[in-house]
């Protein structure tokens, strides 16, 4: 099983535009971005899933960039609670 139909089978995924892009896509190495708010008061759902999702593409060979607080902040937090 390809890493996009692991993914969707465990719910993960459910609708994309170009499904046949995404799967050539995850057939080559990719780096992904994954930025965590650091104005929640715990981790929550919002959170967890995204790293799970990292975790699998990571398993599979690709490369997460996760970043945690100050960082994210800077970016442009929405709640403006820099």
């Amino acid at each position: 099983m390809n890493i996009f139909d692991d993914l969707k089978s465990r719910g993960l995924i459910k609708q994309v535009t170009n499904e046949t892009e995404v799967k050539k896509l995850l057939d080559t190495e990719v780096t992904f971005y994954i930025g965590i708010d650091p104005t929640a008061n715990s981790l929550h759902i919002g959170h967890i899933l995204p790293l799970i999702f990292a975790r699998r593409l990571a398993a599979h060979g690709h490369k997460p960039i996760i970043l945690v607080g100050g960082a994210t902040a800077k970016i442009g937090a929405p709640t403006g609670k820099r």
